[in-house]
Parts: structure tokens; sequence; C-alpha cells
């Protein structure tokens, strides 16, 4: 038996090997005419000689042979893909920035549109509002943006009927602003305030028709105040803008029933004064204190309105300003009544400071007569009012709508009948005594000409009040200053007019 040795041959070795050759591929590269039919070892095209040696004896590891339709390697073919995914990634980014791009570019075009559209609404506010045919700017005096400065505000009421029309403005305010201490007061100054100027005494209101910077010089000078700013209204921007801030809301502090001052009747408690009601509540004047009420109900009315027209939000100021148009003229920018909104527009209403002039009203000889009634006061008591504003205090007469009574037996009283009812001064004196009062002498006055009553005190700390207890007890009456027009020994005298009505 012949013994065969273990293992190949050479011719079997060499058999083998091709067949090795012939089965083993890859993601090589194939040369020349061998491209079309599946690679071996010998037509591989490796990165290198060694690579190549290897492979033609069989050393390579087996191969992974594509699994992909193109024909591609896995590695190749997910770096294509991600390429592809790549690709498409920045594309993405790039047309989602461009969006953006446009989406800002189309914001910012309408930004610069609004903001030149609000610019140039707020020019056309300012141009609005500005004095026209004015010759207030010789009068005013400019202060330092950071000090406190007096304005003048000036307002037409117009009449029920042409006979009751009068020359001039119906309201005159002198407000003082503190931009820095954030305070605004009201001081209300009568159009009939007697006024000596060029050697001769004339009101206020008809100074006023001679032209803004007489009545701003007029004012200046009797309250020794440089003025800083002036705006005036008329009634038909009064009542716009009274509209255009939804009605003001009062607490009305008495019935306003003034065939006079309009047809409205206003029941005393709160309402919401809205066009013809609120001219009639700023025009009457048969009050329990007659002008003096007037008066009183005008300050607290401009507190309220200016309040309310200050708190307006956001550019509902500018926007009810410019509802007002041409009706309301200052030399103010509207970047300037803005500052006063920021901090006024929150303030409570007893944080305003409200002052009424203390004074009467009667006809004096000497007053140029334009019809009206003069308003008699005392430059001391302007005086008075400015320093106790200068100093950050309430002058006295603030809020004088209501004042305390005082104890009937504490003052003395004398009546005088200004009238021609036989015995109205001994009546009114019984009626006083039976109530408390002290009653010291009665009888009649020089003359019999007056067609009201009037309650004169002289006292300017405790005569208000003192005053304020006798037209309570009679519910008759006008409570006036006595200041030098009025002479009497007793604390309070009672000159009774043409409207005292006998008891029958």
């Amino acid at each position: 038996m012949v013994n065969r040795r273990k293992g190949f041959s050479a011719k079997q070795s060499r058999r083998k090997t091709r067949q090795m050759n012939d089965s083993m591929v890859g993601t090589h590269n194939v040369r020349g005419s061998h491209a079309r039919r599946q690679a071996n070892a010998s037509s591989m095209s490796f990165s290198d000689g060694r690579t190549s040696a290897r492979a033609s004896r069989s050393q390579l590891e087996t191969m992974i042979p594509p699994a992909t339709t193109s024909g591609e390697g896995r590695a190749a073919y997910r770096q294509r893909i991600q390429q592809r995914r790549f690709a498409e990634q920045i594309q993405r980014r790039a047309r989602i920035r461009r969006i953006v791009v446009g989406i800002v570019a189309v914001a910012l075009v309408l930004g610069i549109a609004i903001g030149a559209g609000y610019l140039a609404f707020r020019g056309t506010v300012g141009s609005s509002m500005a004095l026209r045919d004015s010759d207030a700017g010789q009068a005013l005096v400019a202060v330092k943006s950071t000090e406190p400065y007096y304005a003048v505000l000036t307002a037409e009421l117009g009449a029920v009927a042409a006979p009751l029309e009068k020359a001039g403005p119906d309201v005159i305010l002198l407000l003082r602003v503190d931009n820095e201490q954030k305070r605004l007061a009201i001081v209300n100054v009568p159009p009939g305030l007697q006024i000596s100027i060029d050697n001769s005494t004339k009101r206020l209101g008809d100074i006023a028709s001679e032209g803004d910077a007489a009545l701003i010089s007029a004012l200046a000078t009797f309250a020794k105040v440089d003025i800083t700013h002036f705006a005036k209204i008329d009634q038909a921007g009064l009542l716009a803008m009274i509209d255009a801030l939804g009605g003001i809301e009062a607490d009305i502090d008495q019935p306003i029933d003034d065939p006079q001052a309009g047809d409205v009747y206003i029941p005393a408690g709160k309402a919401t004064l809205e066009g013809e009601a609120a001219l009639t509540y700023l025009r009457a004047t048969n009050l329990t204190l007659g002008t003096q009420d007037q008066l009183n109900h005008q300050t607290y009315f401009a507190a309220l309105l200016l309040q309310k027209l200050f708190g307006s939000s956001g550019g509902r100021l500018a926007a009810n300003l410019d509802s007002i148009g041409a009706n309301l003229q200052t030399d103010m920018a509207l970047g300037q009544i803005e500052d006063v909104a920021s901090w006024a527009g929150t303030m409570d209403l007893g944080d305003i400071v409200r002052v009424v002039l203390p004074g009467y009203e009667t006809s004096v000889a000497g007053v140029v007569d334009t019809g009206d009634a003069s308003y008699v006061t005392t430059s001391a008591q302007m005086a008075g009012i400015i320093e106790a504003l200068e100093n950050g205090e309430a002058p006295t007469g603030s809020d004088t709508s209501k004042v305390a009574a005082a104890d009937p037996g504490s003052f003395t009283v004398e009546v005088q009948n200004g009238t021609d009812i036989a015995g109205a001064a001994g009546v009114t004196a019984n009626e006083l005594t039976s109530k408390g009062f002290r009653v010291e002498k009665s009888g009649n006055a020089e003359q019999q000409v007056f067609t009201e009553t009037l309650v004169v005190y002289k006292d300017d700390t405790v005569g208000p009040a003192q005053a304020n207890a006798v037209v309570n007890a009679l519910n008759l009456g006008r409570v006036v200053d006595a200041a030098a027009y009025y002479t009497f020994d007793t604390d309070v005298l009672i000159v009774i007019g043409s409207d005292y009505k006998p008891v029958s």
C-alpha cells in the first residue's frame, strides 16, 4: 500500500489559490477590460503594494460586497448620503435665513413707516396746537427745564343767549408746575379781577381783549411771578376734549338749576358731566355762595379734567389733544405736555392744590364798566398764595367749596337792610337771635340798592366759617371778604339784598 503524505501538493495549492483569488471581491477599482466582470485579486488595484501582495497570497480578510443598488460600498454610500443631506441642510438653513431676513426687513420697514407716521402725527398735533395770531410770546419768560414754572390757561364757556355773552375769557387759571417735585397747583383768578394798569383800573378779562401778551403781563405783574407758558381753549375745544375723555365724573355738592347758565338740571350727588351739562355746571352762579361757589366749581372741574387728560395711556394723550384740533392753542410742545402728564396723570385729586383767589364781586366806582361786575381783592391775598405755593404749602383758601361753620354764639353780627323791603333787617335779626347768634345791632344800609344779600367777614382765619354759619342759618346770602371796602365793628356784617324773601 502506498502511503500518501497529508496536505496539499504544489499543483493543488496553485489551483486552490486561483479559486480563492477568483472568489475574492472588493470595492477596488477594476482596471482595463476586466471592468465588467467580477474583480479578483490579480485585477484589483490597492492603495499600496503590501496590500496587493497579501491579496495575491490570499491573505486579505474577507471583503464586504456592496449592498447598494449603485454598486458603492456602504461607507461611500453613507458618505454620499451624508453629503447630500448636509447640502440639503445647508440649503434649508439658507432658505430659513432668507425668510428670517425677509421678515426682519418687512418688520423694519413697517417699524420705520409706523415711526415716521407717528412722528408725522405728533408733528401734526403740535402744529395744530400752535399759537396763531397771538402776541403771547412777547410776555412769556423762559426758565430752566428743571425749575418750576407758571402757566396761564384761559377758557371760553360761551353763553346760553347772545345778550349774556361776555367779552374775553370766562375762566382764567394760573398753574404752577413743578416737574422735579411732581407738584401741580391751580389758582382760579376771576376774569372780573380789578387790575390797576396805565393809571386806570380795569378788569382782567377786559385786558385780555387787548391781546394775549397784555393779559399775561397784567397777571404776572399782579401775582409778581414770571409766566412761562400760555394756553387757551374755546367752547368748541372744551366740548371736544370732554367728549374725547368720555365725560368728567364729578361729585356735585349742590343742585345746579340756573336758567342763565343752561337748561340742564343737575341734582346733587355723583354725576358724569358731558356737553351742555358740563358747560351749565361751569357757568352757574345761582348757588349758595354765588360767584365764590362758581369759582370753586370751575377749579374743581379743571383739576378733574387735567387729571383725566394727563392720565391718558400711551399715545392716547396725543390722540385726545388731536381731537381738539385748532380749538386749543398753546406755546407748549407736545413733549413738554407729556413731561407733565408722565407724573400728573397718576396724582390723586387731593394732591392737586386748588385755590380760589379770595375776594368778592361788586360794582366799584372808578372801574371801567363793560356791564360785568368786578372782583375785588388785594395784592396781599395773591402774594400769600404765591408764597405758600413756593414753599410747597397749601394756601389759605385752598379748596374752599366747603368751609366748616362756626358756633353761632362765638362771634358778633350786625344786620343792615340794603333793599326797600321794610323791616327786613329787624326780621332777620330776630331770626338769627332765635338761632343763638349774637346780633349787636340792626338798621338800614346807606343805600338800598343791593341786588343780593352779602355776608361779610373780617378775619381771614375764622371769618369764612363765621359767615358760612350765617348763610346756613338763613339759607341766604353770599360770603365775601371785607378787605378795605366795608367798615363795621362786629365780626360779621349782613347786608340784605333784593333776593331776600319776607316770611309771610
